[in-house]
C-alpha cells in the first residue's frame, strides 16, 4: 500500500516563453515559415483528424516563435498561414480536382501523407492567390520539401506544381 503524505506533488510546469517575437524575421522569411508550418498543419491535421482552426491556434500557441531543439525559427505570417489552411479547407473540392489530374498527368495514382500536405497546400496557393508570383510560391514549396526529404521528391513536387501553374494561371 502506496503511502499517500509520502508522495510529494512536483511544482507545475513552467510556462514554456517564446524565444522570439510574432514579428521576428523579414516580412519574406515570415511567409516562408508560413508555408512550412501550413504543410506541417495540414499533415497533423490529417493524422489526428483535427479540424482546421484548432490545428492553426495550436501551431501558433505551442510551436510559433519556441526553440524546438535548439533551433529557433522564424514565427510564419500568421495571416499567410491561416489562409492556406483554412482557405484549402473550404477549397478542398478545387484543390484536389488539380492535384489529382497533376499527378495522373504523371501516371502517380497517390503520394504518402506529407508530400500530400505539400503538393495541397502549393496547389492551393496557386488557385488562389493569383497576386502571388508563380515562382515565388513553387519556390518556397521547394524549400519546404528540402526540409523534409533528400531524394526525388523535389522533382516530383516541382514537376507538380508546374502542371498546377500552367493549368490554373494560363
Amino acid at each position: 500500500m502506496v503511502d499517500k503524505q509520502k508522495i510529494t506533488k512536483l511544482p507545475p510546469k513552467a510556462p514554456e516563453k517564446r524565444a522570439v517575437k510574432k514579428n521576428a524575421g523579414s516580412k519574406n522569411a515570415r511567409k516562408t515559415a508560413a508555408r512550412m508550418a501550413a504543410v506541417q498543419v495540414l499533415y497533423q491535421m490529417r493524422l489526428n483528424n483535427q479540424d482546421a482552426k484548432s490545428a492553426v491556434r495550436e501551431y501558433i500557441d505551442h510551436r510559433s516563435g519556441f526553440t524546438l531543439d535548439g533551433d529557433t525559427f522564424v514565427p510564419p505570417d500568421e495571416e499567410l498561414l491561416n489562409d492556406i489552411v483554412l482557405g484549402l479547407e473550404k477549397r478542398w473540392g478545387d484543390v484536389d480536382g488539380v492535384v489529382s489530374a497533376a499527378l495522373a498527368a504523371g501516371k502517380i495514382a497517390e503520394v504518402e501523407a506529407l508530400l500530400d500536405a505539400i503538393l495541397r497546400a502549393g496547389a492551393y496557393e496557386l488557385l488562389a492567390h493569383g497576386k502571388t508570383d508563380t515562382g515565388i510560391i513553387i519556390h518556397d514549396y521547394l524549400n519546404v520539401t528540402n526540409g523534409f526529404y533528400d531524394g526525388p521528391e523535389r522533382k516530383l513536387v516541382n514537376a507538380v506544381l508546374d502542371k498546377i501553374a500552367k493549368t490554373v494561371r494560363e
